[in-house]
Order: structure tokens, then sequence, then C-alpha cells
């Protein structure tokens, strides 16, 4: 009996520092490429609206290589986004398609202003709150804004996910981490995202190129047109 247990403590003893280190490989380890979904809500908007129904359900972030790939739709279809954001050129380029419209514009970070001015740039005070969103621990910062009418934001992120800078192009720039639960506002409207799932994965390079068939435009002429379209949906 005592020389059993003496072979199992040897055992245990060879194998706990292999044990602990995959362990702690695991939990270190990020995600490098893949798709977050998130659900989207309207916190300001009146559920009996006349555009409620036509209002975006599910938005989808694909990320490889500090590259991004953000897309929604709307309007079953009818109105459709997707900007291509690239971390290490700095630059983003933003696709609209509107039935038989399609128009992209090339954003660079002297553009982005045009399309964050509602925001501007917000104070973020980081707090020792922490959470689980979509099965990965996230920290809370808040963004507090210098507009009367602008509600303070509480921001969600993970370092859980391997992207630098991931925020760059945004109001929330400073943030450490993807954000998986947020509010944005864009062109009169608040928008609430909230990441139900992280789905792990090689991604296809050519998710990051910039769509053909779309004709270009400069920011301004882009800007114009979101806000006329989206305009339509704070009926």
């Amino acid at each position: 009996m005592r020389k059993q247990s003496s072979t199992i403590l040897i055992i245990a003893t060879l194998t706990a520092p292999l044990l602990s280190g995959c362990t702690s490989s695991l939990l270190e380890s990020k995600v490098a490429e893949g798709v977050i979904e998130y659900a989207l809500s309207f916190p300001d908007y009146d559920p009996n609206g006349i555009m409620a129904g036509m209002l975006p359900e599910r938005t989808t972030l694909t990320f490889a290589d500090d590259k991004q790939v953000a897309e929604l739709s709307a309007g079953m279809g009818i109105f459709r986004t997707t900007m291509v954001m690239d971390g290490v050129q700095k630059a983003l380029d933003y696709h609209l398609s509107m039935m038989s419209k399609k128009m992209v514009a090339h954003l660079q970070p002297r553009d982005l202003g045009l399309f964050n001015e509602e925001s501007g740039t917000p104070t973020i005070i980081y707090t020792q709150d922490r959470d689980t969103i979509a099965g990965y621990p996230c920290k809370r910062a808040i963004a507090v804004f210098d507009r009367i009418d602008h509600h303070e934001t509480d921001l969600w992120y993970t370092d859980g996910i391997e992207l630098q800078n991931p925020n760059w192009f945004g109001p929330f720039a400073e943030i450490p981490g993807v954000l998986l639960r947020y509010d944005v506002v864009q062109y009169g409207m608040r928008m609430r995202l909230d990441a139900i799932s992280v789905q792990p994965g090689k991604v296809d390079p050519a998710k990051f190129v910039v769509k053909e068939g779309f004709d270009k435009v400069q920011p301004e002429v882009l800007h114009h047109e979101l806000a006329e379209v989206l305009g339509t949906f704070s009926m």
C-alpha cells in the first residue's frame, strides 16, 4: 500500500508542471480571428414607431490580422452597410447599398470626425467592475460626454480577442480591448450592441477586400446619404 502511494505521488509530481503549463497557456491564449455576433436594440426608439419593423436586430464583426469587417442589414435587406477597417493602414472603406444605389467612401483618420461628430471625444472613466459576455471576461468603463443631451454610456470590453487598437475609428478609440457591450449614437439614433456569441475560426482574406460594383464617392457624399436614409428610421 505504501509502495502504491509513493508511485502515485511520483506521477503526480511529474505531471503537475505539464498540466499547470497547459492550463496557463489555454487561459492566456487569445482568439486571433473569427466572428462576433451582436444583438441590436434602440433604447430611445418608440417600439410602436412607423418604422420599428424595419430596424435591424443583428450585426456581425469579422476580425483577423488587425482587420475588421462590420456588416449590418435593415429594412428587410433593402438597406445594407459594410465597413472594412484596416488597423495597420488606419483606413476604413464604408460601403452603403440601398436598392439599386451602391457607393463606397475611403476614409482616413482625418475624415472620421465627420462620422463621429455627434459623440465628439468623450471622457473615459475606468472601473473595477467585471462581467462575462458571450463567454469572455470583460471590464467596464464609462464614457461621459460633454453634451447634455448625450447619455453617459457603459462600455464593456475584453482583452481576450487579439486586435491591436480595435476601436481606433470610433469615439471610444482609447478603450484597450474589443467592445462587447456598448451604445453608440449616429444620425440621431442611439443603438445598443450586446455580443451574444464569438465564433473563433479561420477567416478568408477576401473578406477584407473592398467590394466590387460600388461607385466611389467622397466621405462628405456618403455622410449626407447616410443622414438622409437613417433619418427615415427615426420617424
